[in-house]
C-alpha cells in the first residue's frame, strides 16, 4: 500500500511538472484582486490559497492584493496599489469578487441607461433610435462592475483581465455579530447568490473579459454531504475553502487558463540616427548584446569610414538593421530630385558594400517629408517618437521619461548615437530593462513591418511611419 501511495504521489508531481512546463501562464506575472478567498493573510492561517497552488502548478508569479470583506467597488483601490507597486510591469489581472456584494445586499441595478436619439441606417435621413450607455451607478453591483472594468480596461488595454465568479456559499459564523446564512436563503433585499454569479458572467460579455465560472466548474458545493471536507469548519465556516478546497480551485483554474493567453505580444523598434562612429555606437552595441536585443541604425553615408564600417558590420552581424539616413544630412525636400536620389544612392551603396545587404528604409533628416521626396525615392519612410536626445541640454532623466512616456505596441523609438551623445547610452541602461519589464519585445524595423504585413505585401509608400500597428 505504501508503495502505491508513493507511486501515486510521484505521478501527481510528474503531471504537475508537465503541466507547468507547457502552460501558457508559466512565468506570467499575475495580479490577484478580490476578497477574503484571495487575501494573502490566509497563508498565516490554517490553509493555503488557490493562487499559491497555481504558482506551483503552472509556474506563474502572483502579485496579491485581495482584501477580506472587499466588494466590487473596492477593486479599483486594489488596482491602484498594484500600479503603485509594479506600474505596467505585470501581465494579467484575475478578479475574484461578488460574494460580499451579495452578502451586503448591494442591489443588482441595470447595465445600461437609455435615452431617445436618432441614427442613420441606410439613407441620409436620421431615424428614431434608442441609445444606451453603461450605467455608472456606484450604489449597484452592475454599476460598480461597469466602473471597475471600464477603468481597468482603459488603464491597461494590453493586459489580460479574467473574472472569476463567486463560489457556492454555506453557513458561516465568525462572531455573534457576523453570521452569514447559507445560499439557500436570499440576502436582505431578497436576491440569491446565483443572481450575482449571473451578473459576473454577463459582465464578461459586456466588457469582453473572459469569465471562469467557479460556481459550477470548481465542484465545491457545501450543501452536499461530504463536501464539508473542502471547507475550513463544518460547523462554523462552510464559506471559505480549506487547503484541499483551494487545491481543487487551483487545478480547475489551471485547466481553464490553459485556453487563454496570459499576455499579448507587444513590439517596439529601437532605432538610432547619425552613426556610425567608433565612440558611442560600440557602447550602444554593448548594451544590445547585454540584453540580447536588436535595433535599427539609420546611418549617414559621410560617417562611414573603414573604421566606423567595422562597427556597422558588427551591428549587422548581431542581427541589427542598417538603414539609410542620407549622405550629408540635408533637408531632403529642399533638394532637386536628382540630388535627393544621389544622397540616398551613395549611402545605400556603402551600406551594401560593407554589410552585403541594401537598405529598405529611409529616415529623412529632420523628419522632413514632401511629395517630391516620395516621388524621387523608392524606400519606406520611417519617423519615430524622439525624446529630443539630440539636444545636449536634455538630461539623462528627461531622455528616459520621454522615451517611456505613453509608449505602445508597434512604436518606433527614435534615438541618436552620434559620437558626443553618451547621455543617451546612460539613458538606455534604464529604458531597455524597463520596456522589457513592461512586456515589450524589441524588434528591428524590418521585423516590425513583417509582423504588420506578414503576407509580404509592401508597406504603403508616401507615409512617414511612427508606429507600425
Amino acid at each position: 500500500m505504501k508503495r502505491i501511495i508513493f507511486l501515486l504521489a510521484a505521478l501527481s508531481a510528474f503531471c504537475t511538472a508537465a503541466l507547468a512546463q507547457d502552460h501558457p501562464w508559466k512565468g506570467a506575472r499575475v495580479a490577484f484582486l478580490g476578497d477574503s478567498i484571495t487575501d494573502e493573510r490566509q497563508i498565516d492561517g490554517p490553509n493555503c490559497t488557490f493562487w499559491r497552488d497555481l504558482q506551483d502548478i503552472v509556474g506563474l508569479e502572483p502579485y496579491v492584493y485581495g482584501i477580506s470583506g472587499h466588494r466590487m467597488n473596492q477593486i479599483i483601490g486594489q488596482a491602484d496599489k498594484l500600479r503603485e507597486d509594479h506600474g505596467d510591469a505585470f501581465d494579467a489581472i484575475i478578479i475574484f469578487v461578488g460574494t460580499n456584494d451579495y452578502n451586503g445586499g448591494v442591489p443588482l441595478g441595470e447595465w445600461y441607461t437609455y435615452k431617445d436619439s436618432t441614427a442613420t441606417y441606410s439613407g441620409p435621413v436620421p431615424l428614431p433610435a434608442k441609445y444606451r450607455t453603461p450605467s455608472l451607478d456606484p450604489k449597484t453591483f452592475r454599476g460598480r462592475t461597469n466602473i471597475t472594468l471600464s477603468t481597468l480596461k482603459a488603464r491597461w488595454p494590453d493586459k489580460q483581465i479574467v473574472l472569476l465568479t463567486p463560489l457556492h456559499r454555506g453557513f458561516a459564523q465568525f462572531s455573534d455579530a457576523n453570521v452569514q446564512p447559507s445560499e439557500a436563503f436570499s440576502n436582505r433585499i431578497g436576491l440569491f447568490i446565483d443572481e450575482y454569479v449571473e451578473a459576473v458572467k454577463e459582465a464578461g460579455a459586456i466588457w469582453s473579459v473572459p469569465v471562469i465560472d467557479l460556481y459550477s466548474l470548481s465542484g465545491l458545493q457545501p450543501a452536499v454531504p461530504g463536501h464539508e471536507r473542502y471547507f475550513r469548519d463544518a460547523e462554523k465556516d462552510l464559506l471559505h475553502p480549506n487547503t484541499p478546497g483551494h487545491q481543487r480551485m487551483a487545478r480547475t483554474l489551471a485547466a481553464q487558463l490553459s485556453a487563454l493567453p496570459a499576455k499579448f505580444p507587444k513590439y517596439v523598434a529601437l532605432t538610432f540616427d547619425d552613426g556610425p562612429n567608433t565612440v558611442v555606437t560600440p557602447q550602444v552595441l554593448d548594451l544590445l548584446e547585454q540584453y540580447g536585443i536588436p535595433a535599427s541604425f539609420f546611418v549617414i553615408g559621410s560617417n562611414i569610414t573603414p573604421e566606423s564600417a567595422a562597427v556597422m558590420k558588427r551591428a549587422h552581424d548581431m542581427g541589427c538593421d542598417i538603414e539609410n539616413h542620407s549622405f550629408t544630412h540635408p533637408a531632403l525636400p529642399s533638394l532637386t530630385a536628382k540630388q535627393m536620389q544621389d544622397e540616398i544612392a551613395r549611402t545605400s551603396a556603402l551600406i551594401e558594400q560593407y554589410t552585403g545587404e541594401a537598405p529598405r528604409f529611409l529616415r529623412p533628416p529632420y523628419l522632413a517629408m514632401s511629395q517630391s521626396l516620395a516621388d524621387a525615392v523608392d524606400l519606406t519612410f520611417i519617423g519615430g517618437y524622439c525624446p529630443n536626445d539630440w539636444d545636449a541640454s536634455v538630461t539623462v532623466q528627461q531622455r528616459i521619461d520621454g522615451a517611456l512616456a505613453n509608449i505602445v505596441d508597434g512604436d518606433v523609438l527614435l534615438l541618436h548615437d552620434f559620437a558626443e551623445n553618451s547621455p543617451t547610452v546612460e539613458a538606455l541602461r534604464t529604458i531597455i530593462p524597463e520596456l522589457l519589464a513592461r512586456g515589450f519585445e524589441f524588434v528591428t524595423i524590418s521585423r516590425l513591418f513583417e509582423l504588420r504585413w506578414p503576407d509580404g505585401r509592401p508597406a504603403p509608400h508616401n507615409v512617414m511611419y511612427r508606429n507600425v500597428y
